[in-house]
């Protein structure tokens, strides 16, 4: 695979098949998975990760040291070269995360684990604590590293939502995907 070819490339052997409009940013040995809940309309139809117009998902990663520079959506594909990837709970996009149901969500645990145990990710940094308490069934979780991760070996961190409708301030939802840096730089 090109990582600097737009094109998406098939999954890798061993690795689950795409299951909608965006394809999983992966490759063996990532530093940091980031784990969303699914699409929005505009990322599914221009086939980008966090292509929302009010996204803070690219500025954040540039302002917390996980990207040398600022990275446009379109350019997701090169991630793996940097040690990052991206994918989602529920691959079908959605206007917003409140038209997936319940069991949706939870039917894209077994293949997030299919993706972890090709990936061997260091950190799974979910986009936002929905995300996270989705994944894990658990009532309730803080922001940041977890306690009990929910694949072994790999840490947990849960930061904000990156959307622009989500109301933390910037420099807040700064302040914890800085910790995914601060996990992954822990971890090396």
């Amino acid at each position: 695979m090109d990582l600097f070819d737009d094109a998406p490339a098939p999954p890798p052997e061993g690795m689950p098949p795409a299951a909608g409009p965006l394809p999983d940013i992966v490759a063996p040995g990532l530093d940091c998975l980031f784990v969303g809940f699914n699409p929005g309309l505009r990322s599914g139809a221009l086939g980008h990760h966090y292509a929302g117009r009010g996204n803070q998902f690219w500025r954040l990663l540039h302002e917390a040291g996980l990207t040398p520079r600022l990275y446009r959506p379109e350019e997701d594909v090169t991630l793996p070269a940097i040690g990052l990837g991206s994918t989602n709970l529920v691959a079908r996009a959605t206007a917003g995360a409140a038209e997936l149901s319940r069991a949706e969500l939870r039917g894209g645990v077994p293949r997030l684990a299919r993706i972890v145990g090709f990936v061997r990710p260091k950190v799974l940094a979910y986009t936002g604590k929905g995300v996270y308490l989705a994944a894990t069934g658990l009532p309730d979780a803080p922001w940041g590293a977890q306690e009990r991760p929910l694949f072994n070996g790999v840490a947990d961190v849960v930061v904000p939502s990156p959307s622009g409708l989500a109301r933390l301030p910037f420099e807040e939802k700064l302040r914890w995907f800085r910790k995914v840096r601060a996990e992954i730089d822990r971890r090396r």
